[in-house]
């Protein structure tokens, strides 16, 4: 068994719950305990963004002996997985660029292409 919830709420929150052992994270499941202790998906958005604010980085970096025994891959991916769930892929949603034409620069380092590209 591994600290897959504790893990995953630490880099969300930045504190450490005790949250008990998975075999895998039920990310359903950690969105609802972190809810019952405060954590809901406005606190956690607006904590998000407070801490990139203050130019620190979220989600928080888990600590050592929180991640022993967690791949670090499948650790991402949970992360992002409960990310998606709380709604806080992106911190800052932007509208699209409006933008349609190269300018000068741009069309000349589409064009300098090695010599044995050729040319069409």
């Amino acid at each position: 068994m591994s600290a897959w919830h504790r893990a995953i709420a630490f880099a969300l929150t930045g504190q450490e719950f005790d949250l008990g052992d998975q075999p895998a994270p039920d990310l359903d499941e950690l969105v609802a305990h972190l809810a019952d202790r405060g954590w809901d998906a406005e606190l956690l958005g607006s904590h998000a963004r407070g801490t990139a604010a203050n130019e620190q980085a979220w989600p928080h970096p888990i600590p050592d002996a929180l991640r022993s025994g967690l791949g670090a891959a499948q650790l991402y991916a949970a992360i992002g997985g409960a990310r998606a769930r709380l709604g806080l892929e992106v911190l800052t949603v932007l509208p699209p660029s409006r933008r349609t034409r190269l300018d000068a620069d741009e069309r000349r380092l589409l064009a300098d292409v090695p010599p044995h590209f050729g040319r069409a």
